[in-house]
């Protein structure tokens, strides 16, 4: 009997839970509980939300931006010295001093080309041509080309030394022999800067080692210092 009892009574039980069941498991969960805001201390004003983005419902925080792409920049370069003469071009004359130096014994067409502020190629052309009655013909060819080095530089004139090399074809007009002329000219000069475009200067030219072929079957060599001529120089310059 009490064996009986017990099985009727778990039996009810369990038929009880399996029909509440699905009830508990529909209903809602209970809200969380929140903490009351902290009182503001006395003097200071309570801390308000931060207000919603236009078009956004209350409660939602807004969206940040992305961040904006970051592009790369590139180096900035360092403006260049008024004085600075790096790519200038310079066309010009030079004139070489007779015995007197007062007289002018020969004129050259003349460039100038500053590869940095501190060297520049200097080339240089000489041509003559003569021609008399009843005598003949001369003429004088006369290309070199130096690369100038500045050695002090002020304000607005610089000391320069150029080392290159040139050659002279000279046929003279007592009807002798053309000759022919390979030499290393040195030049020690100063050049003045009225503006970045206008100079002035004066030198001395030397040509240190000349290998000469007077004749058809003679050469002669020359190297010291006893060709030294005076050269004045001007010069127009464009950026």
């Amino acid at each position: 009997m009490t064996l009986t009892r017990l099985l009727l009574t778990s039996t009810s039980a369990l038929a009880f839970v399996l029909a509440a069941a699905p009830a508990f498991a529909q209903a809602p969960a209970p809200a969380p509980m929140m903490m009351p805001a902290p009182a503001p201390a006395p003097g200071m004003a309570p801390m308000m939300a931060p207000a919603p983005a236009p078009g956004m419902a209350p409660g939602m925080a807004p969206m940040m931006a992305p961040e904006a792409a970051v592009m790369p920049v590139a180096p900035l370069m360092a403006p260049r010295a008024p004085d600075d003469m790096t790519g200038s071009f310079g066309l010009g004359v030079g004139v070489v001093a007779g015995d007197t130096l007062v007289t002018i014994k020969e004129a050259n067409l003349m460039l100038k080309w500053w590869l940095s502020d501190s060297m520049a190629l200097l080339p240089k052309l000489n041509f003559a041509f003569g021609k008399s009655k009843g005598v003949k013909a001369n003429f004088e060819l006369a290309p070199e080309v130096l690369a100038s080095f500045v050695l002090l530089k002020g304000a607005s004139t610089r000391l320069s030394l150029g080392v290159g090399l040139g050659f002279d074809i000279n046929k003279p007009n007592t009807g002798g022999d053309t000759s022919f002329s390979i030499y290393i000219p040195a030049e020690l000069g100063v050049e003045h800067f009225f503006t970045r475009w206008f100079a002035m200067g004066i030198a001395v030219h030397e040509e240190v080692l000349n290998f000469t072929r007077p004749g058809s079957n003679s050469w002669t060599v020359n190297f010291g210092l006893n060709t030294t001529s005076y050269l004045g120089s001007l010069f127009f310059y464009t950026d």
